[in-house]
């Protein structure tokens, strides 16, 4: 399981919304302060994001939990976004360019049009799922608010 610690910014019953810090592994790379891809994560990535989730845990406003999300899952999702258009690509090339006498920019055109349409048919379903298997879930609740941090 792919943990994160995440913030609890609201309770609403069963419901918390948490908010947990955006890493790059910018952040690590000991080459970052003379990296272009570096200057521009900084740039563009958001330094939070929040998830409306149900809690199995009593929470409160400002506890610290560790939310998880199984790696076959982030896989899945990762393979269905990235590959599968990859492949329709590719192989909507081939066949087209095999199969007919079009043009190779008449080709190329089916082709990008073929797989945005194969994109945007991934993106829904995983959409469509997004309440299920691949919402990241709390794991633990790792402190209190009122707990005081020993140092």
């Amino acid at each position: 399981m792919i943990t994160e610690t995440a913030t609890v910014v609201a309770v609403n019953g069963d419901k918390v919304t948490v908010s947990a810090s955006v890493k790059t592994a910018c952040g690590s790379c000991q080459a970052a302060e003379d990296c272009g891809t570096s200057a521009i994560a900084k740039a563009f990535s958001p330094k939070q994001q929040t998830f409306d989730l149900v809690s199995p845990l009593p929470l409160q406003a400002g506890d610290l939990v560790t939310l998880g999300i199984p790696e076959a899952h982030l896989l899945s999702a990762s393979w269905m976004m990235y590959v599968v258009p990859l492949l329709v690509l590719i192989g909507s090339a081939v066949i087209l360019s095999e199969l007919s006498t079009l043009h190779e920019l008449a080709v190329f055109a089916l082709s990008g049009g073929i797989t945005w349409l194969t994109f945007r048919w991934v993106a829904s379903r995983l959409r469509r799922q997004r309440n299920g298997r691949y919402e990241p879930v709390i794991v633990n609740k790792i402190s209190n608010v009122d707990t005081p941090v020993r140092s």
